[in-house]
């Protein structure tokens, strides 16, 4: 059990966005949540149930994809070392 198998599309902000990744061919691109929220059929689904009906969007591809919810928070790197 995952944390996807826990959030519904519906739970996620309109703003969220959405990296899907294809297993196959590794394509990536991203998508905002928005853009399923419209679509009564997609808003129930839970995001590991999400995920399997979506399919890679490189053309003659159709794979499977991994999706992850990006954040746009300001990340650092590693401070700490010797001195």
């Amino acid at each position: 059990m995952s944390w996807k198998s826990r959030i519904q599309v519906l739970d996620l902000n309109i703003g969220d966005r959405i990296e899907s990744t294809c297993k196959c061919c590794g394509y990536t691109w991203y998508e905002f949540a928005s853009d399923y929220l419209g679509r009564p059929y997609l808003r129930q689904l839970y995001l590991d149930e999400f995920e399997t009906r979506l399919k890679c969007h490189q053309w003659n591809c159709k794979g499977k994809i991994r999706i992850v919810l990006s954040s746009e928070a300001e990340t650092e790197g590693f401070q700490g070392g010797l001195a």
